[in-house]
């Protein structure tokens, strides 16, 4: 009979032999190594992450240590906001890229790590819902491995690498399942590790796997309320802990956006056949943005769960009281109060106010994958403990083979990604040597061929040394806005070496005279190119007009609207765009300041070409001359509002909904 330390030896043994024959055999080496197959031709969130994770590199340490002006140059930006793995991002900064000599790509390593500790972790978590000893014990293990290989959920997350860290919810379900179970209370020095390590490669596997921590606290314990609040400030410490690690690297915990509600999960998409190699079936979108939501179990897991709730796996709901509380809860939370089953809206509930309190989980739909998870294992666990190995054993075999075929068509997909990268990506334009910065138009912009573009474009110029501008964010800046970033990349002079690459409906806005007189643009595409001192490929734009001298109101340019011999601000951003035919000379403006209140001074930002922003306090409705030297040839000043009012609020007929101040005139 086999002793249960050999059992366990086997067990992971086991796992691991299918995590690297899953990394050699579908991986492949050159993905792992971070420069063949996948890398070469990345799609839009993929060039985001990696972008971030080379640009990061190449920079100086700086403190924050995971800041890096390469990104939103000169500001700076966290390559945690971008998504690139910010273990990944320092590990290749301190090691690999001194080592190198450039920076390295180990975004592939870990895409290896994935699916390595996947079956693993997968082992881990089911003997946290306790298997017993012996070849039912390592049959069970095997079967759980497998599943995690085979989890419709995880090939479904490959366009977005670090969302592929799905044995990190499995160790925190391992660590709570034991917690539960068992007498004993969360290990504390593991469940930090593995919730450091989450948030130290995206924020989404941090508060699952938090989450799935909870469930040892929504049980009665042994010592009694005063126990309960040992227990629960316990648990604030392990919580906390990476939190302050993540801010302190970062400087920056993100916050809340906005979309919850519309990325969420279809009551019936852990049932329902989606990708199906079995039933086939397309992904079940109600919202437009419910594919976030995909969670098909698979036909296997189905026929393991449907068999056990058969046999009365679901009368020891007592003993897992926590984990099935937790289970209702995430679900709740994917699903979100507008309901959708399949496809159709059943349950039409306001969102407020739990869109105020779940803004920071935008993509609900992913919260219901560790309860996936405990779908899978824990009647798996229960089944190998209740039959014998003469039935279980085909039982597996036969829950394996149908979660293969079901999942037969996501792992070719898998596969093909992996080996030739995204399919059907649209040409890049040439980018030329020597760039040192490169900017885009638009900064936000929509999905599809404009978005695909603008970021592969941005990772190329990286590869190329170039700093960024700007770049897609999942938390951007405070100071950014989508005004402000087109009308730099419309209206600012180029730098030397500067490259700006516009797309529409940014193109049909572009005047090339603003950019300099000696900036050329150049259309390869659907894209127009434009640099200064560098040598561009394509078809030559026209000039077009040339820019106005500086008068009213010829100089005005965006976020204005004028009335009755005033312009107004509309928006946080408002430019004047002309040109100084002669030597440098100074510009004097006249200027009433609009106040959140009456009496209180307007707080603004003047910013010639692109120089470091003055501080303005214009008082309160009333005229204030303002003067500025400015240089020869194209220039652009720029009005940056903090928090623009609605002048009703005010008593003042305005033109327009959110406003700043007023220009009264210029000389």
């Amino acid at each position: 009979m086999m002793g249960s330390g050999a059992a366990r030896r086997l067990s992971y043994g086991l796992a691991a032999l299918m995590g690297l024959g899953a990394v050699l055999g579908l991986l492949g080496l050159e993905v792992v190594a971070g420069t063949g197959g996948l890398w070469r031709h990345t799609g839009t969130d993929g060039s985001q992450n990696l972008s971030g994770h080379l640009a990061f590199q190449a920079d100086a340490w700086r403190w924050p240590l995971l800041v890096t002006r390469q990104l939103f140059w000169p500001q700076g930006l966290s390559v945690a906001m971008t998504d690139s793995n910010p273990l990944a991002s320092l590990l290749a900064k301190a090691v690999a890229a001194p080592l190198a000599g450039h920076p390295v790509n180990l975004l592939g390593a870990w895409l290896g790590a994935c699916w390595l500790l996947q079956p693993v972790a997968a082992v881990f978590a089911l003997r946290g819902f306790g298997v017993p000893e012996g070849w039912r014990g390592v049959a069970a293990a095997g079967a759980a491995g497998a599943i995690a290989l085979l989890w419709p959920t995880m090939l479904f997350r490959l366009g977005h690498v670090n969302l592929l860290g799905h044995f990190l919810l499995l160790a925190a379900l391992g660590l709570a399942a034991r917690a539960v179970l068992r007498p004993g209370r969360l290990p504390f020095l593991p469940s930090v590790a593995v919730l450091a390590l989450a948030i130290l490669t995206h924020p989404y596997n941090f508060l699952f796997a938090a989450a799935v921590l909870t469930a040892p606290l929504l049980r009665a314990h042994p010592a009694g309320r005063a126990g309960w609040w040992r227990e629960a400030g316990r648990f604030l410490l392990i919580l906390a802990l990476p939190v302050l690690l993540f801010r302190v690297l970062s400087g920056s915990t993100g916050g809340a956006d906005r979309g919850y509600g519309y990325y969420s999960m279809d009551l019936l998409s852990p049932v329902w056949p989606q990708l199906s190699g079995l039933f086939g079936g397309a992904v079940l979108d109600g919202t437009g943005g419910a594919y976030e939501g995909f969670n098909y179990l698979g036909a296997g897991v189905l026929l393991i769960l449907a068999l056990a709730l058969a046999l009365g796996w679901w009368r020891g709901w007592r003993a897992g009281l926590p984990l099935l509380i937790l289970g209702l809860g995430l679900t709740a939370v994917a699903v979100t109060p507008r309901a959708y089953a399949g496809g159709h809206l059943v349950l039409p509930l306001p969102a407020w106010p739990w869109d105020q309190i779940f803004g920071i989980v935008r993509a609900s739909g992913r919260a219901f994958w560790p309860v996936g998870y405990m779908l899978a294992l824990a009647p798996l666990a229960w089944l190998a403990r209740r039959l014998p190995l003469r039935a279980l054993l085909p039982l597996l075999a036969l829950a394996l083979g149908l979660q293969a075929a079901d999942a037969w068509p996501l792992l070719q997909q898998v596969h093909q990604r992996l080996a030739e990268g995204e399919p059907g990506l649209p040409p890049l334009p040439a980018m030329p040597e020597g760039m040192t910065l490169f900017r885009t138009a638009p900064v936000c912009p929509a999905p599809g061929l404009p978005s695909s573009i603008v970021e592969r474009a941005r990772l190329q110029a990286v590869r190329q040394g170039a700093a960024l501008a700007d770049i897609r964010a999942s938390r951007q800046p405070r100071w950014f806005n989508c005004e402000s970033g087109l009308s730099d990349a419309l209206e600012l002079p180029l730098r030397v070496g500067e490259v700006r690459l516009l797309v529409e409906p940014a193109i049909a806005a572009l005047r090339p005279a603003a950019l300099g007189d000696d900036a050329t643009c150049r259309r390869q595409g659907a894209a127009v190119l434009c640099a200064r001192g560098l040598a561009l490929a394509g078809e030559v734009l026209p000039p077009g007009d040339a820019l106005p001298e500086a008068r009213l109101p010829e100089a005005l340019g965006t976020g204005w609207v004028r009335a009755e011999g005033l312009a107004w601000t509309e928006g946080p951003r408002a430019t004047l765009l002309f040109r100084n035919p002669g030597p440098p000379r100074r510009l004097r403006l006249a200027l009433e300041g609009i106040g959140r209140r009456a009496g209180e001074a307007r707080a603004a930002e003047l910013r010639v070409n692109d120089a470091e922003p003055v501080p303005l306090s214009l008082p309160d409705l009333a005229e204030t001359v303002v003067e500025v030297e400015i240089p020869s040839g194209p220039v652009r000043l720029a009005f940056d509002l903090y928090r623009p009012v609605d002048p009703g609020a005010r008593g003042l007929a305005a033109p327009v909904r959110r406003a700043g101040l007023r220009l009264r005139g210029l000389e």
